[in-house]
């Protein structure tokens, strides 16, 4: 007999509908087996499927999946799940594999108060340039490539302009020797100080290997790590605006806060409520 469980699918860190980073929220998910969400996850073949396995008033209990296994922490999942929650109002603590996340929301962004953290040497200039397949000079020479861990693990890369962000191509072969250890390398974020819009602060993009290289078209975790990267070489900014997906044609808007602590925040749109079925003998 099949299960059926009420699903939502929502867009991340858009403005408006069809924009943004797709997401699949599966309610009431207590009763899968790991097995099952990672085959619903298949499904979808959306970079990301939440599970929420427990819930109440104030909290809830969220898996996150991508098509190839389970993420101990990602951004757009976060805030996506706490509007499905919430209806986009109030505040709630999700209890992700990191920990657990306030998300917030106050004028239809949801902010999040993301894990802290971790910042160390990047590659070379010449090295990353080539797993970008740019030139170096393409790369900014006044900001450093840096590795950053919250639980997924980004190389960021700065480059000069919205013209070289058009050209990143990911060398498959220059990147194996990283992903051969997923731990090692999982995610390359480029940017640039240009935008596509006048009121923004920065374009980026977002490469990660599942399954072989896919874009990201909004990245939470991403962007929390390139508030850390600011903080860590420009001091407390502010406020700041990422761009990011309009190579993708998913446009996509990430607002960042960063202070004395970060925020990372985005708008949802609602586009599908319903029902998924699972026949629990044919994926167990």
């Amino acid at each position: 007999m099949s299960l059926s469980l009420p699903i939502s699918i929502v867009d991340v860190f858009a403005e408006q509908q069809m924009a943004g980073n797709q997401l699949a929220v599966v309610h009431e998910a207590g009763c899968l087996t790991d097995a099952q969400m990672l085959a619903i996850a298949r499904e979808t073949n959306f970079s990301e499927t939440t599970f929420v396995t427990q819930a109440d008033a104030s909290s809830a209990t969220v898996r996150i999946f991508t098509p190839s296994g389970e993420l101990s922490f990602a951004g757009h999942p976060t805030i996506g799940t706490a509007w499905t929650l919430t209806g986009g109002v109030g505040s709630t603590v999700l209890n992700l594999g990191v920990g657990p996340v306030a998300v917030e929301f106050n004028a239809n962004i949801g902010w999040m108060r993301p894990p802290e953290v971790a910042l160390q040497d990047g590659l070379s200039k010449t090295e990353s340039a080539r797993l970008v397949g740019l030139d170096e000079r393409d790369l900014a020479a006044d900001l450093p490539v840096t590795h950053a861990q919250i639980g997924p693990r980004f190389l960021l890369v700065p480059v000069n302009s919205l013209a070289a962000l058009r050209d990143v191509t990911i060398d498959p072969v220059a990147w194996a020797p990283f992903i051969a250890d997923a731990a090692e390398l999982h995610s390359i974020f480029v940017f640039t100080r240009q935008a596509y819009s006048s009121d923004a602060d920065y374009a980026a993009r977002m490469f990660f290997n599942d399954g072989g290289v896919r874009e990201d078209a909004a990245t939470g975790s991403a962007n929390t790590a390139f508030a850390a990267y600011l903080q860590a070489n420009l001091g407390n900014v502010g406020s700041v605006i990422v761009e990011q997906g309009f190579e993708m044609h998913r446009p996509s808007r990430l607002y960042l806060e960063v202070n004395e602590s970060i925020r990372v925040g985005g708008k949802v749109q609602l586009v599908v409520r319903g029902e998924i079925f699972i026949d629990p003998d044919s994926v167990r």
